[in-house]
Order: C-alpha cells, then sequence, then structure tokens
C-alpha cells in the first residue's frame, strides 16, 4: 500500500498506464483504492493521507500459526501498529508491524483470490476489517469510526470462509448451521 497526496492522478497511472484492475475500494474510515494484476485480489492499494510515500507492505505466510508466532515476536518487541483481525475484502487474517524504515509489514494468511476477467469493483461499505487491526496510527474519530463499522458487521452477523491451499487444511466431521446455511444459498 502506498500513501498518496490524491488518488485520481495515481490511480489514472496504474490503471490506465500500467493496465491493474481496480478490485474494490472504501471512503470511510479512510479513502483507499485496492488493485489486482491477477488472480490476487490486490496487489496493490493506494491510501489517501494528503502525502506521499509507503505505507505497509504484506508478506502472505503459509500457515496461521506462523502469523500468530509473528504476532507474539511483534509483541514482545512492542512492534504492533496494527493489532490482529481479518480484512472485509481480500479476507486475509492479518496484523501490522512496524519496520524500522517507517513504514509496516503487513504479516498476513489466506488471502482471497479473483477471477480477474469477471470481477467487477465495489464500494466496501463495512469498512476495511471484520473484526480486529485497531489501527493506531489513526486519529481517535477515525479509529472510532472503524471500530463501530466492525461491531455493525458483527452485529449483521458478516463471516466469510477462509481462503485455504490445497494440503493446508484438514475438514472436520460435524455440521455447522452458519455454514451448511452458506452452501444452501451457492
Amino acid at each position: 500500500m502506498l500513501t498518496v497526496e490524491h488518488i485520481a492522478p495515481v490511480m489514472s497511472f496504474y490503471v490506465d498506464v500500467l493496465g491493474f484492475g481496480l478490485s474494490d475500494y472504501i471512503e470511510k474510515p479512510f479513502r483507499a483504492y485496492f488493485f489486482h494484476v491477477n488472480a490476487r485480489h490486490h496487489s496493490l492499494a493506494l491510501i489517501e493521507t494528503g502525502t506521499n510515500g509507503m505505507h505497509h507492505l504484506m508478506v502472505e505466510l503459509f500457515s496461521l500459526d506462523d502469523v500468530g508466532q509473528a504476532y507474539d515476536v511483534a509483541q514482545q518487541e512492542d512492534r504492533v501498529n496494527v493489532t490482529l483481525g481479518r480484512h472485509t475484502n481480500d479476507l486475509m487474517t492479518s496484523f501490522y508491524a512496524k519496520s524500522p524504515s517507517a513504514f509496516m509489514v503487513e504479516c498476513g494468511w489466506g488471502g482471497r483470490e479473483i477471477d480477474p476477467v469477471n470481477w467487477t469493483p465495489f464500494e466496501m461499505h463495512d469498512g476495511p476489517s471484520l473484526w480486529g487491526h485497531e489501527r493506531v496510527w489513526l486519529s481517535p474519530e477515525d479509529r472510532a469510526v472503524a471500530r463501530e463499522m466492525r461491531m455493525r458487521a458483527a452485529a449483521e452477523g458478516k463471516r466469510a470462509p477462509v481462503q485455504v491451499m490445497e494440503g493446508n487444511f484438514k475438514l472436520m466431521s460435524g455440521t455447522c448451521p452458519w455454514w451448511d446455511g452458506v452452501k444452501a444459498e451457492s
């Protein structure tokens, strides 16, 4: 994710010149636009902050346990800048750590894949995260907006299946009324 003074001129470069596709965007609690170049939900994101720079880079790990263990290390080193949480758009479970270079490193697992040819961009109204991801870098007012959006998503029962790679899961026996309902809607 890059911080930009204004999204429109930068978006024009990435979309019109380089051929990135718009995945989705949010307007609250901050303006952010997400772009894809392949099946990965987004390879680039822009956040409008009034300044140009690097916001964060993301590394996707093989195991949720890798994320949890990295989170423990980051907490021990007092480097957590965004708590553990799950994004609404790419469904990534992640946290963000402060790097020595004044940008954050997102450690995540379970990123969403899309069909870039048939994908339709949309505005997300549920905020950037389903749960967690308390952003210490936001103003108190914007943190309150983000928290309210997460609480509304929870109250409305917003859920999404985890995204896993072949061999990185074990199916459980039993039933889950929520999941059975999701499958029945498909």
